[in-house]
């Protein structure tokens, strides 16, 4: 009995490691919030680091704050995002057109990584890392 105790104590002490990668909640809708700064960008394989020059942060309404890190100012975007099977940004023109922008996404170890799609872009992979 003695032996099966310390097995089950044993056991919930390995399972406890602190070194466990980050796992992003199952639902993207919950994934997406919060701020993001983008780290890569590229073709992959061919992809480069950038330092960032602010962050976004996406809200449960749909709207997406932006910090500018030079300049110090906040403010909330016109532009909309949705998330689904893709990943949808919605940008209003001052001349009243409006552009939607669609890209899969893959949430990983605090990070996100954006592909664009249906458009031919110098850069169509953007990676994203999660700011706390």
């Amino acid at each position: 009995m003695k032996k099966l105790i310390f097995a089950a104590i044993l056991a919930i002490f390995v399972s406890c490691n602190k070194d466990e990668p980050y796992t992003p909640p199952s639902d993207p809708k919950q994934s997406i919030l919060g701020k993001w700064a983008l780290i890569e960008q590229g073709n992959w394989p061919n992809m480069y680091s950038t330092t960032p020059i602010h962050y976004t942060e996406y809200f449960r309404d749909s709207t997406m704050g932006i910090y500018q890190y030079e300049t110090k100012e906040y403010y909330i975007s016109n532009a909309r995002y949705w998330i689904d099977s893709l990943f949808y940004i919605k940008y209003e023109r001052e001349d009243g057109y409006e552009i939607i922008q669609k890209y899969s996404y893959e949430f990983y170890d605090n990070k996100m990584r954006l592909d664009m799609l249906d458009v031919l872009a110098i850069f169509e992979i953007f990676i994203y890392q999660r700011k706390k």
